[in-house]
């Protein structure tokens, strides 16, 4: 939670001055190859044909939705992108039901009614017919949600298998192909920009995988339904941040839909 609160506010940070989905591949590139040497080093062992198919089919996800994830931030204010973003986890908790058989009670179902709401709230703008920026922002934030959290069910297979070393690694690689192609696209308007923030781009990398990991090695010995809400919890780090040090201010409605999206989010940790 802490990692990716960080690294969203990060992020924010560095995508109004470069590309954001070069952004996205160099971070998460030069962030991966800590894990290369983790698992070149204790899981050399061959995944079967199944656990690699898997592995690197949900890298082509995670490549769509961290693409549309920063090219969101890029376009939006962290403080209600991160927020919508955050509700994959109302869906990986249904796949979880639906797919994996865990049990939701009430309280759980009410706090899933709570981060709707929110959402709801968060994504209101009255600023006339035209779409702009920000709108779109948010509906490419709630559509990588719906796929991020459609993708966690991936990931726990991946993840629950005897090589998950070597399963997360071939996540990773999958993901940085897929991203390589639109990353290269237009990348020389900005090259002068990257060569400045290559450093930023290394710490957000080495952040970010990190945090992924942590959650990665959570879904392999816990429930989907426990352990993502914990972890998409981090918008309340984002939003702090956000509003401390890029002073970011939203309408006190967003405020409300904010507030009903983390504390949803935290209530369904604590219950679960």
């Amino acid at each position: 939670m802490l990692g990716f609160g960080v690294a969203d506010f990060t992020a924010k940070t560095m995508l109004t001055r470069t590309n954001a989905i070069f952004t996205a591949f160099i971070s998460q590139s030069i962030g991966s190859l800590l894990y290369l040497g983790a698992a070149l080093a204790y899981d050399r062992a061959y995944p079967s044909a199944s656990l690699a198919g898997l592995a690197l089919f949900s890298g082509v996800i995670s490549g769509v939705v961290i693409c549309a994830y920063y090219l969101a931030l890029s376009m939006g204010k962290a403080s209600l992108v991160a927020p919508i973003f955050s509700c994959l986890t109302v869906v990986a908790v249904a796949l979880s039901i639906l797919i994996l058989r865990e049990s939701l009670t009430p309280l759980q179902l009410s706090s899933i009614v709570i981060v709707f709401v929110g959402i709801m709230l968060v994504a209101f703008e009255r600023e006339g017919r035209k779409i702009s920026p920000r709108k779109l922002s948010l509906a490419l934030a709630l559509s990588a949600s719906i796929l991020g959290g459609a993708n966690l069910i991936l990931q726990k297979w991946v993840a629950e298998s005897g090589h998950y070393l070597m399963g997360f690694l071939l996540t990773r690689i999958s993901m940085s192909a897929s991203m390589t192609p639109l990353a290269m696209h237009g990348q020389e308007t900005h090259s002068i920009r990257v060569q400045g923030n290559l450093f930023k781009m290394a710490l957000l990398g080495l952040i970010d995988v990190s945090a992924f990991f942590a959650w990665y090695l959570g879904l392999r010995i816990g429930q989907v339904s426990i352990v993502t809400p914990i972890a998409t919890s981090s918008p309340a780090v984002t939003v702090l941040l956000a509003h401390v040090f890029l002073r970011e201010r939203v309408r006190s409605y967003q405020q409300i839909g904010i507030i009903a999206i983390i504390f949803g989010i935290v209530l369904l940790s604590a219950i679960s």
